[in-house]
Parts: structure tokens; sequence; C-alpha cells
């Protein structure tokens, strides 16, 4: 979290990620036996969007569907909306 936060602070955007191919990792990274790669992270800053391939810039410049933050931040029991969010 806060390598995120101080990233965005940096002006960068940053996208975590699973699925990938951990054995793969491992192996271009050289990682020791004893460590075990568990999550992908992209940093960087954004680029023009005119110059993603075409299938690409159509799910950039949608607009964004967003759920409302009192529909999963929750206080106390699942399912009661935290105050920070009402």
């Amino acid at each position: 979290a806060h390598l995120s936060i101080q990233a965005m602070q940096e002006g960068l955007q940053v996208h975590q990620m699973s699925g990938f191919d951990a054995l793969k990792a491992a192996e271009l990274f050289a990682l020791p036996e004893d460590v075990q790669a568990v999550s992908v992270i992209a940093i960087g800053y954004l680029g023009d969007p005119s110059m993603l391939h075409p299938r690409m810039q159509k799910p950039e410049l949608a607009e964004r569907e967003r759920k409302e933050m009192d529909t999963f931040v929750f206080s106390g029991i699942y399912g009661r909306a935290s105050e920070i969010v009402e």
C-alpha cells in the first residue's frame, strides 16, 4: 500500500496484478529458491491513449463504472456501511 501511495504522490500510476507465471518470473529475475513471486506491480506514467492499439483504446477511453463505496466498505460487521463513506 505504501509503495502505491508514494508512486501516486510522484505522479506515477500503479497496477498490481496476479495471474502471472510465477515460475517464469523466478527464472527471469533469478530469484533464490527460498523466494517466491506472488504478485506483479506495473509502475509508470500514463501514456497517450491514441498510441494504443485500437482494440485497447475503446476500454481505456470509456467512462468508468464504479460501485458505490458503501456496497463494499464496511464497519463493525459485514454489510454495515462505514461512516467514512456515508
